[in-house]
């Protein structure tokens, strides 16, 4: 009986704790995040959730990734980003990502240069549910090695 007892709380336990975004994670929407990355906002002006009125709920649009592999250390969720919208990372996060999972229903390209440029290296596609380390060999086909993008990401867009 008493076993039962906490089986049944290890259980709820563990789906509540899975429904709470980490203490650690600070959502932001793509435009606010940019005003950030061009130096017109600080993270220090955000609320813990950055929220705009007029954004309408959408599929897609929305990346998170964080600092340190498997999801860990500081973990930024950018959402609203719009299709083929390029998100250049501010200090928080340039050249930080260890790992990345865009939202379902869409492709994300990641450039270690700012503005999308691609004249530099490239990770793409990338779909959900993305990379929980990005400093492990990533094969994206074809001929040649696999490509180890952690800590190089500068800019992303993603496609849906």
């Amino acid at each position: 009986m008493k076993f039962s007892f906490f089986l049944i709380l290890a259980a709820a336990t563990t789906a509540i704790a899975t429904s709470i975004t980490p203490a650690h994670t600070k959502t932001v929407d793509a435009a606010t995040y940019k005003a950030i990355a061009n130096g017109t906002l600080s993270l220090a002006d955000l609320s813990p959730v950055a929220r705009r009125n007029d954004l309408q709920k959408r599929d897609a649009g929305n990346v998170y990734m964080c600092t340190a592999a498997n999801w860990q250390e500081y973990c930024v969720y950018i959402t609203d980003a719009g299709p083929g919208e390029c998100v250049n990372l501010a200090g928080d996060l340039n050249n930080l990502v260890s790992s990345i999972g865009p939202d379902p229903n869409q492709e994300c390209y990641l450039y270690d240069e700012f503005d999308c440029n691609n004249l530099g290296q490239r990770l793409a596609p990338v779909r959900a549910p993305g990379y929980a380390d990005l400093s492990q060999s990533i094969w994206l086909g074809g001929e040649g090695s696999g490509i180890v993008f952690n800590d190089k990401m500068s800019s992303y867009q993603c496609f849906y």
